[in-house]
This record gives structure tokens, C-alpha cells and sequence, in this order.
């Protein structure tokens, strides 16, 4: 029987962290790769997601800290900003990142790209552009796109996504934000700082519903009492409508509908899964949440794999990164790897930030799993006395021998802290061990130590 010839070894469709880093991987091993992209070359993350928003609320940071330094003797009546040259620091770090060299960086390592919508013929061929291509493997790394909700009205008004009020030359005067999870509550915040009158509504009974309570109440807390936000849960939205130069918000809380006039509206309802690739001719399967794939990142077809937020697994730019190098080892290796969820961090760029791994207790008690939680506020630690920062915490969670299952930081520089914690449950210790790590003194890091040493 003669052997299948293909056009390439490997073709990746989608350019963002995932796939880049597995296209990058196959053609320092001597492996014949294709790249396509349909959006922007480099993905969404460093192009209107986590780094231009990172960008906007470092600045927003700032300055909220700076109009808050008199207790440290300096002087802030004569603190401002000016928004298009916030936007243009924007801008530069997008730049400064390199993502428009894309293209050029991944011909530059032999990898072909091209560029438009792909489409499965069958598990092995692709067509774009008229063109048909071939692959003996082949990696689905398409991404998400923001999740748009079925309300009345909606359509009729110029509402904003994540991806696009990233890009206003001002801030609104008013703005509703529909939906209160991770993305929403920053860009709550970012847009709060510099003086919009914020409405935050969300459907559940509480802001960032998939997070523990602790955080919820505490940044809920925060918003109201320093961010001057209306805080609306429990909340859905009943229509949409647009009564010039404003936009009419109705919702319904409880038994009763309320109403809410604002100069923009900001959709953070989630996001949807890019699969409208004919998934159907290559036997994948998949459902409205992504792909389905097995801990090997292995779709239903043995030639296909998947990987990033396409999956449904995450939707960070981190565990983009980690899929990326599964897939990179799992294409053509033997000694399959998988996928290490539990030490997969997360985090909410608030302030506090808020940095989350492993296990939540949420989740525990929704599984029925018995668990042991320790719990020090930042008030206990040095750290808060010098820095005048005494709001947030440190949580962990261990199981019946002490093995730490999950934490949880709710601190400035969380996002550094919450490494020590991901590479202990990665490591299997207990909470005692990490309790004996000498952190230094004065750092944030004392909170997790402290809890850790609570644990019995």
C-alpha cells in the first residue's frame, strides 16, 4: 500500500500563544508546519485581550495610587491623567510587544502562514481560500470570541465588548457593564478609577460567582465604599433601548423591574468557543462549550489535536502556553504527557489583585469533598503596616493529610505570590512543609506562610 503524502507534517489554525508555541516546537524538529489565521497573526491575547487590558489598568493603578498617597506625606491635590495619552501607553506596549512581526517571526523559522478562514474537508484536509491543504497532524487552536446574549434590543445600540472598549478615547460618563466575572469586574474597575459612574450587573447572586465567597464579598466591598459602583446581582437584563444622547437599561431584580439610563453598555456575558470550522468533516467532537478532548489534548480524531480556550478547559493565556507545550511533546511523541490543571494559576488584575490555584472550596463543597481551610488577613502582616494596605487575604485548602489542594491571594502582587503556591501543589507538599519556606521579610508572601502554619 502506498504511503499518504501530505503538504505538511503539521498545520496549526490559529496563531495565538498555543498554537504559535506548537508550530514554533514541530519546526525546530525538522517538521514541515503551516500556520493559519483568520484574525490578527499573534491572537487576540496580545492584541485586544490580556495585554492591552493589563496595560490600561497598570495606568489606572497609578493613578489610583497616587490619589491616594497623602498618608505617606506626598502631595496629591494636583494628581490627573489624560485618557488619549493613556490610550497611546496602550497602544506602545501593544507595539513594544511585537506582535505585528508575527508573520515575519514564523517564516523566519520556516513555518508557512496563511492567512484566512479554514475549513475541515475531512480530518486530514483543509481548504482556505479556495486552496485546499493537507496535514498528517493537525492542531485546533482557534480561540474564543465574546459570548453575545439574546436580549431585546441589543443589536439596535452601540454596545461595547472587551475587545472593543479597550479602544475609547475617553472614558464614559455612565457605563452598565452586563455580566460581573473576571473580565468584567476590571474593566469595571479600570473605567470606575478614572471617574465613570459605574453600574455592575450581574445575573447570580454575587460578582465573580465561580470564585470563593471571601473574594466576592471583599472586592464587592471595595467597589462600593471606594469605587463608588452600584452593585446590582441577582439581576437579569430585560431590554435594551436607545432614547438619544442615552441608552435605557431595563432589568429585572427579584420580583420587580428597574431601569437604568447610561452612555455606554458593556457586554461581558462570557465567550464563545471559534468552532465554526466544519468540525463535522473531521470527526471531531465537540458542544457549545468547545472541543472535547482527552488529558492528552487528543480530539475524537487521532490526527487532530486541540488546545486553549477552544477546548473549554481555560481561557488564560497561561494555560494557552501550557497546552501548547503538551501538544508540542504529544504530536508525534511516545511517552504521552498530560495535562496538570490543579497547578494552573489564575488571575483577576484588581486591586487587590486576586491570584487563584488548585482547588476552590467552592468547588469542594459542590463535589462533596472533605477539606481543611486556614484563612490569614492581610492585617496580620508587615507588609500591610508599611504599605497602609490592609484589605485582602491569604487562604489555603489541604486535604485530611495536610496536602495543599488549592489557595487562594487576595493582595497587591498576588500574581507573583501565588507561584509559591502552584509550585507546591505541583510538588505534592503539605501546607507544613510550605510553611517552613523563609520568605522575606516585609513581603506579602508572609500572609500564605502564616496560613500555611495554621494548618493542623
Amino acid at each position: 500500500m502506498a504511503k499518504v503524502t501530505y503538504d505538511f507534517d503539521l498545520i496549526v489554525i490559529g496563531s495565538g500563544p498555543a498554537g504559535s508555541l506548537a508550530a514554533e516546537s514541530a519546526a525546530r524538529a525538522g517538521k514541515r508546519v503551516a500556520v493559519i489565521e483568520q484574525g490578527v497573526l499573534g491572537g487576540s491575547a496580545p492584541t485586544v485581550g490580556d495585554l492591552p487590558l493589563q496595560a490600561l489598568l497598570s495606568a489606572a493603578h497609578a493613578f489610583g495610587e497616587a490619589r491616594q498617597a497623602a498618608p505617606f506625606g506626598i502631595r496629591t491635590n494636583t494628581v490627573g491623567y489624560n485618557y488619549p495619552s493613556i490610550k497611546n501607553w496602550k497602544d506602545q506596549v501593544v507595539r513594544r510587544s511585537g506582535v505585528a512581526s508575527t508573520g515575519d517571526y514564523l517564516r523566519g523559522r520556516g513555518i508557512s502562514v496563511f492567512k484566512g478562514r479554514a475549513h475541515f474537508l475531512s480530518p486530514n484536509q483543509l481548504s482556505i481560500a479556495r486552496r485546499h491543504l493537507s496535514a498528517e497532524k493537525i492542531l485546533i487552536a482557534t480561540g474564543v470570541s465574546p459570548a453575545i446574549p439574546n436580549i431585546p434590543g441589543l443589536e439596535t445600540v452601540d454596545y461595547l465588548t472587551a475587545e472593543t472598549i479597550i479602544d475609547l478615547i475617553r472614558p464614559p460618563k455612565t457605563l452598565l457593564v452586563i455580566g460581573a466575572g473576571s473580565t468584567g469586574v476590571q474593566l469595571a474597575e479600570l473605567f470606575a478609577i478614572f471617574g465613570t459612574k459605574v453600574h455592575l450587573l450581574e445575573s447570580k447572586k454575587r460578582i465573580l460567582p465561580k470564585r470563593d465567597d471571601e473574594v466576592s464579598e471583599t472586592l464587592s466591598d471595595i467597589f462600593h465604599n471606594q469605587r463608588g459602583m452600584e452593585i446590582i446581582t441577582s439581576a437579569s437584563v430585560v431590554s435594551v433601548k436607545k432614547e438619544s444622547p442615552l441608552i435605557r437599561v431595563n432589568y429585572l431584580s427579584g420580583e420587580h423591574e428597574h431601569s437604568v439610563k447610561v452612555e455606554k453598555v458593556l457586554v461581558t456575558t462570557g465567550r464563545t468557543p471559534n468552532i465554526d470550522i466544519g468540525l463535522e468533516n473531521a470527526d471531531v467532537e465537540y458542544d457549545r462549550s468547545g472541543i472535547h478532548t482527552d488529558n492528552h489534548l487528543m480530539t475524537s480524531s487521532r490526527s487532530i489535536f486541540a488546545a486553549g480556550a477552544v477546548t473549554g478547559r481555560s481561557e488564560s493565556t497561561q494555560a494557552a502556553l501550557a497546552h501548547g507545550k503538551i501538544v508540542a511533546r504529544n504530536l508525534w511523541g511516545r511517552n504521552l504527557v498530560t495535562i496538570d490543571q490543579s497547578s494552573l494559576s489564575h488571575v483577576i488584575w484588581t486591586s487587590p489583585e486576586v491570584a487563584t490555584v488548585g482547588a476552590s472550596e467552592t468547588s469542594l463543597v459542590r463535589e462533596d469533598i472533605k477539606f481543611y481551610r486556614s484563612l490569614v488577613p492581610n492585617s496580620a502582616i508587615t507588609r500591610a503596616n508599611v504599605a497602609n494596605f490592609s484589605v485582602g487575604f491569604s487562604k489555603v485548602i489541604t486535604d485530611h493529610k495536610g496536602v495543599l489542594l488549592g489557595a487562594t491571594i487576595m493582595a497587591p502582587h498576588a500574581a507573583e505570590t501565588i507561584g509559591i503556591a502552584s509550585l507546591a501543589i505541583n510538588k505534592g507538599m503539605t501546607a507544613g512543609e510550605l510553611a517552613e519556606l523563609v520568605v522575606p521579610f516585609g513581603s506579602w508572601a508572609e500572609a500564605l506562610r502564616l496560613a500555611c502554619a495554621k494548618v493542623r
